[in-house]
C-alpha cells in the first residue's frame, strides 16, 4: 500500500487550487479547502495522508494552520508541504518551526510537484518502516530486560539456597522468590522425614491445595489447567495460580525459569535429607560408642573381680588340699601327682583369665577406634554444615546479569 493516497489542498486562490488538483488528481484522491479554517476542519474530518498548504491566506495563514494541526493528536502525524511565492530563509525557518516537512515555491510545474510527492512518499514509507523497526527493537529490548530480571531473580535464589540450613527456611525462601516474580503459588517440599508446605501469601496452605499438590505430584512435569500450572520435581512441587495466559512471552519465560529454580530446590532438599541422615547416624554412632564403653567398663570390673575371686579360691583350695593330703595317707608320688594336676589346672585358669584380659584390651582398642571415628565424623559434619558469618543469607537485591 502506497504511503500517500489522499491529498488535501488548502489555498485561497481558486485558480491555483484547480492547477494543483489537475496535477495530482490522476494519481491521488484530492480534497480542497479555500481558507485555513476550512482546511483545519477537512483535515480533522477527512484525514488526508498529506496536506499541500498555502502560506499567505486571509484569516489563519498557513503557519498558524500547520502549528494548530501539529498540536492535535489526530492530525500531528500528517506531513505538510508549504506552498509559497516567497522562498527566503526566513520563510523556510518559520515553516520548520511550526513542523512542516517540505517547502515548495509556486507556481511550480506538475512534474516538480509530483516529484516532490514521490520523494515525500518514499520518506513516509521509510519512516513507517523505521517506526516499525524501532517498535520491534523496543519490544525486544523490553522483553530482554524482563527476561533478564526474572533470570536474575532465579540466579539470586539459587545462590542464596546454597546456605539455607533447613527445609523450613528453604520453603520460605522459595515462596519469597515466587512472590518477587509476582506469582501467587503454593509449594510442597518432599523429604524422607516430612513434607513442608508454604505459600506466597505467607499463610498456611489450604487443605484442598495440599491434596492437589500431593495427588498431582506423581504426574508429568507440567500440568496446566486454566491459568493454573503445577510443576513437579521428585522432591518439590509448586502450584502457580496466576499464570499469565494473556502474555504468551512471559508465560513461556516462566516455563523456562521455573524448572531452573525447582531443579536447584530439588537438589537442595536431597542435600538437607542427607545432612539430617548423617547427623542422625553420627548421633547413633556416638550413643553406640558410649554403650560399648559402658559395657567394657562393666566387663573389665567384672573380670578384675573374677580374677581376684578365682585367685582367692585357688589359693584356699591349694592350702586345704595340702593339709588334707597328709590325712589321706597317700604315697609321696601320689601326693605329688595330685599337686601337679592341681598346679596345671591353676595354671590353665590363670592363662584363661590372662587371655580374657587381652580380649578386653582388644575390645578397648576397638571402642577407642569407634570413638575416634565418631569424633571425626562429627567434626566433618559440623564443618560441612556450618554457615560462616560471611556466608549468611544476603538480604540484598537481585544479581546483575549484565
Amino acid at each position: 500500500m502506497a504511503a500517500i493516497n489522499r491529498i488535501l489542498i488548502v489555498d485561497d486562490d481558486g485558480f491555483m487550487r484547480k492547477v494543483l488538483v489537475r496535477a495530482v488528481s490522476n494519481r491521488f484522491e484530492v480534497e480542497t479547502a479555500a481558507d485555513g479554517q476550512d482546511g483545519i476542519a477537512k483535515a480533522q474530518s477527512w484525514k488526508p495522508d498529506l496536506i499541500l498548504l498555502d502560506v499567505e491566506m486571509p484569516g489563519r495563514n498557513g503557519y498558524e494552520v500547520c502549528d494548530f494541526l501539529k498540536h492535535q493528536d489526530a492530525t500531528a502525524h500528517i506531513p505538510v508541504i508549504f506552498l509559497s511565492s516567497l522562498s527566503s530563509v526566513r520563510e523556510r525557518m518559520l515553516g520548520f518551526e511550526v513542523g512542516a516537512d517540505d517547502f515548495l515555491v509556486k507556481p511550480c510545474s506538475a512534474e516538480l510537484l509530483n516529484a516532490k510527492l514521490d520523494k515525500m512518499s518514499d520518506y513516509m514509507e521509510q519512516r513507517v518502516q523505521l517506526e516499525s523497526s524501532y517498535q520491534t527493537a523496543q519490544n525486544t529490548a523490553l522483553e530482554a530486560l524482563a527476561a533478564s530480571a526474572e533470570l536474575g531473580k532465579a540466579v539470586r535464589f539459587v545462590e542464596r539456597s546454597y546456605q539455607v540450613p533447613s527445609l523450613t527456611k528453604l520453603a520460605e525462601e522459595l515462596a519469597s522468590n515466587l512472590r518477587d516474580m509476582q506469582l501467587s503459588a503454593s509449594l510442597m517440599l518432599i523429604s524422607r522425614h516430612d513434607n513442608q508446605f508454604a505459600c506466597t501469601k505467607g499463610t498456611s496452605v489450604a487443605p484442598l491445595e495440599r491434596d492437589l499438590l500431593a495427588m498431582l505430584h506423581s504426574e508429568k512435569r507440567f500440568i496446566d489447567f486454566g491459568c493454573r500450572t503445577q510443576v513437579n520435581y521428585p522432591r518439590v512441587a509448586i502450584l502457580v495460580k496466576n499464570m499469565p495466559l494473556e502474555d504468551r512471552n512471559r508465560y513461556g519465560r516462566l516455563k523456562d525459569v521455573l524448572p531452573f529454580i525447582l531443579g536447584a530446590v530439588d537438589a537442595k532438599v536431597r542435600v538437607i535429607d542427607a545432612e539430617q541422615s548423617f547427623t542422625k547416624q553420627n548421633l547413633e554412632l556416638g550413643n553406640a560408642v558410649d554403650s560399648v564403653r559402658n559395657s567394657l567398663t562393666l566387663i573389665s570390673d567384672m573380670l578384675e573381680k573374677n580374677q581376684s575371686v578365682v585367685g582367692d579360691i585357688m589359693s584356699s583350695l591349694n592350702t586345704g588340699l595340702s593339709l588334707e593330703l597328709h590325712r589321706l595317707g597317700l604315697e609321696e608320688d601320689q601326693e605329688n601327682y595330685i599337686l601337679d594336676q592341681f598346679d596345671d589346672a591353676a595354671q590353665s585358669v590363670h592363662q584363661t583369665l590372662v587371655r580374657g584380659s587381652h580380649i578386653l584390651d582388644d575390645l578397648e582398642a576397638v571402642a577407642h577406634k569407634l570413638e575416634q571415628l565418631a569424633v571425626n565424623q562429627h567434626q566433618t559434619i559440623t564443618e560441612t554444615l556450618a554457615v560462616k558469618d560471611s556466608d549468611e543469607l544476603d538480604p540484598s537485591g537481585d544479581v546483575e546479569l549484565f
